[in-house]
């Protein structure tokens, strides 16, 4: 039997995942658990789904950009996660804002949202503590 090289051999098994990937996620795709909604779930709020899924993704976006330095997604990010702390009252979307902010390296560029913090949040138990808001006092 002959033997196969190392390259011919990383080729075939790739190949051979792509192809048990393919099948598999085509058995998932004609699954039947696919179809089913779960009972009870109102209309409003499934409407409502494709709106949120776009929002998260643009979030997830943004945290990936803004993880890799960008401090303009940063400021971003900051910024839409202050927005639907605004909208929803959720005191995670007012804590991963202020974590945001404090990752910043442009301390400049914080002048801005140190002032809606002031101005908005300090009042919230999230933020009471903040340093943006013990020095504003």
């Amino acid at each position: 039997m002959r033997r196969l090289s190392k390259r011919t051999q990383l080729i075939a098994s790739f190949a051979t995942g792509a192809v048990v990937s393919g099948v598999l996620l085509t058995f998932a795709m004609n699954s039947p658990a696919v179809s089913v909604t779960p009972p009870g779930k109102p209309a409003r709020a499934a409407a409502a789904e494709p709106f949120i899924a776009v929002a998260q993704s643009r979030l997830d976006l943004l945290r990936n950009q803004a993880a890799s330095g960008d401090e303009f997604s940063n400021w971003a990010l900051s910024n839409a996660l202050l927005d639907k702390f605004d909208l929803t009252g959720d005191s995670d979307d007012l804590y991963e804002a202020m974590v945001w902010v404090d990752r910043r390296s442009d301390m400049y560029g914080n002048q801005e949202l140190a002032a809606r913090v002031i101005d908005r949040y300090c009042g919230h138990r999230v933020v009471r503590w903040h340093w943006f808001c013990i020095l504003g006092e």
